[in-house]
């Protein structure tokens, strides 16, 4: 089973045992393929809400994480192709920093590096090395490193605005439908949650000044907005369907 959605092998970056390490650029996206929602950070909402549905995901609303919505089934990720290339526009911040990550190290209170030992790039010949001969950082995993911290500061962030949002009771459930080759449509995607109207136009002016004072109004907002692009989604969905009704 994988962990970290993508991560197939996740280990902590080793100065000494990844020292002869490379990595390769790669364009190939055939690891995300199988991903029908990508997480977010909020800062994203107001990019990703261009090109996909920016929806909360999760078992309850207490446990909901913000997500651009990039499958309307299971496994199947419409923003990339057979060939594993990315086809759509925004390439969220969770997929970029693959094959990296950083991950909680409760003994120690502190977050690690880690990296996927089986993403494909690494090697000992090509790319950019993650360390210099004499063992210290190299300029490509300095970089990596100030991505990867600047994520996180995000994710506290995005945290601290679905515990706001949270406490103000503000999600409620959908389910999503769709009809498939002119069939009756059917409930296909199920635990995803979205902000109410309703409940945030029933706040309090106080509640509502603070959401603005805070940025938490924009990123709410952003979500609201890129929710037409469900239609959009359902049109890439019924293209595939075809092309694929076509190739059998």
């Amino acid at each position: 089973m994988k962990t970290l959605l993508i991560y197939e092998r996740p280990v902590a970056l080793n100065r000494e045992t990844h020292r002869p390490l490379r990595l390769r650029g790669s364009d190939s996206y055939a690891h995300v393929a199988m991903l029908n929602a990508v997480p977010l950070v909020g800062f994203e909402f107001a990019l990703a809400a261009r090109d996909y549905p920016v929806v909360f995901a999760g078992e309850s609303a207490e446990k909901a994480l913000p997500a651009a919505l990039v499958g309307l089934r299971p496994d199947e990720n419409l923003s990339v192709d057979g060939d594993g290339r990315w086809t759509e526009g925004y390439i969220p911040a969770f997929i970029r920093r693959y094959p990296f990550a950083l991950a909680s190290d409760e003994a120690n209170d502190r977050f690690q590096v880690i990296l996927d030992e089986a993403c494909p790039g690494f090697n000992r010949d090509e790319g950019e090395a993650l360390f210099n001969d004499d063992g210290s950082e190299s300029e490509a995993l300095k970089r990596i490193l100030g991505f990867l911290e600047e994520y996180q500061t995000h994710v506290r962030s995005t945290q601290a605005f679905m515990a706001e949002i949270n406490r103000l009771d503000l999600l409620e459930s959908k389910q999503l439908a769709r009809s498939e080759a002119g069939g009756p449509p059917g409930a296909v995607l199920g635990g995803l949650w979205m902000v109410s109207e309703e409940k945030l136009k029933a706040l309090p002016a106080e509640q509502a000044q603070a959401l603005l004072k805070n940025g938490a109004l924009g990123w709410i907002y952003a979500h609201l907005l890129s929710l037409v692009n469900l239609e959009r989604l359902n049109a890439r969905l019924q293209q595939r369907l075809a092309a694929a009704s076509a190739a059998a």
